[in-house]
């Protein structure tokens, strides 16, 4: 997502939840799948490193913060380690982080309408 009028932080933010928004689908997508190993998208200590760093985070890509691991969950049965009550909570904190991070790109979008004369 190309968001050039946004704050660097704001943008990684918005692509590290939606990057972890299929992650959690993928893993739901696939709970009956014999031996499937659920995975997590992290990114938050990574850009919290970076933002504690003058100018990293601006002239960084997500794809610099993002890290894919393999879930640590205890395996059913039939080898899966998806979790469905996990993936629903996850996807619900995802989805209000989300929210956050849509808001603060919208004030920054409202900001520069309202400079270059708009309602």
């Amino acid at each position: 997502m190309d968001l050039g009028l946004v704050n660097p932080a704001v943008r990684i933010a918005l692509d590290g939840l939606m990057a972890r928004q299929e992650a959690i689908a993928h893993n739901v997508a696939n709970l009956t799948t014999p031996n499937f190993t659920a995975t997590n998208i992290e990114f938050e200590s990574e850009l919290k490193s970076a933002l504690e760093t003058p100018h990293a985070a601006g002239v960084a890509s997500t794809a610099d913060f993002l890290t894919t691991e393999a879930s640590s969950a205890p395996r059913q049965q039939n080898g899966n380690n998806v979790s469905l009550e996990e993936q629903t909570l996850l996807g619900s904190e995802t989805n209000l982080r989300l929210e956050l991070a849509l808001r603060a790109a919208e004030g920054r979008f409202n900001a520069v309408k309202h400079v270059i004369g708009g309602q």
